[in-house]
């Protein structure tokens, strides 16, 4: 990936970890794909966006799930993302975006869905719960899960390890 992306405390960050690997381990992390796909569940996993996935795009709003009708029909069923660590869901129509606010609910087979999980260690939504989802392909229920972790000895070694120290600070509050 191109630095120029991140800020200089990021690219420390980057920096200090591929130190830490190994050159095999480094060149495994290299031959991922930036996606990967379940077509018979009609699932695909990508980072940000599904459209230009290399740029890994943000979709955390309405406004930037709009932004991908035009690519309506050559979306999966279901498109879990990452990348802005917030909990969202958006369900697409050919023509038109609904976010849908419940925590859980029963995916329609008449939509396209944009599913954005949340982060086990980095959550922005000032819930400082790790997240994660659940998702039963019998019953197409979806759940979003929270659970409680170890938020103090995170936070001291990311101390220890002399990063940014709101790298630490933001994991007790969510941000």
């Amino acid at each position: 990936m191109d630095y120029s992306y991140y800020y200089d405390a990021a690219r420390k960050v980057l920096d200090m970890h591929a130190v830490l690997l190994s050159e095999d381990n480094m060149n495994w992390l290299k031959a991922l794909p930036y996606h990967r796909r379940y077509p018979d569940l009609g699932i695909k996993v990508c980072h940000g966006s599904p459209v230009n996935e290399e740029e890994f795009e943000y979709i955390f709003a309405p406004e930037q799930a709009y932004g991908l009708l035009p690519f309506y029909r050559s979306l999966d069923h279901m498109t879990f993302i990452g990348h802005s660590h917030l909990c969202r869901v958006f369900a697409l129509t050919e023509t038109a975006v609904e976010e849908i606010s419940h925590k859980r609910f029963t995916i329609a087979p008449d939509r396209r869905y944009i599913i954005s999980v949340g982060s086990v260690g980095q959550p922005r939504d000032y819930d400082n719960r790790a997240s994660y989802t659940v998702y039963d392909t019998e019953t197409r229920l979806f759940q979003f899960k929270r659970v409680e972790y170890d938020i103090e000895t995170s936070a001291s070694k990311i101390f220890e390890a002399r990063l940014e120290r709101n790298f630490g600070n933001r994991l007790f509050i969510g941000v």
